[in-house]
């Protein structure tokens, strides 16, 4: 698919493209979110660079899947403390 909308009608792919904005927002603040945590531990640590900030950004998706279907329980009550722990090796 490589970024186009195969859709036939204007309303599904204005359908498409919402739920790809959707998507990228949620990435987004999910990356956001891990990146924080990962600053504040090295800062902790004591071995952190304030100048590699300039060279971070939340917006990639390279470790994301993409392609497939997604169940969510809308249920599910999560909060910013239960997020799944650091890779720190």
């Amino acid at each position: 698919k490589q970024g186009e909308l195969r859709e036939r009608t204007i309303q599904h792919q204005l359908q498409r493209a919402s739920a790809l904005n959707i998507i990228i927002n949620a990435i987004s603040i999910w990356n956001t979110l891990h990146l924080t945590k990962a600053v504040e531990y090295q800062k902790q640590s004591g071995s952190f660079n304030e100048e590699l900030l300039h060279h971070m950004s939340p917006l990639g998706w390279e470790h994301i899947n993409l392609l497939g279907e997604y169940h969510f329980n809308s249920e599910k009550v999560v909060s910013l403390d239960s997020l799944r722990p650091l890779k720190l090796s």
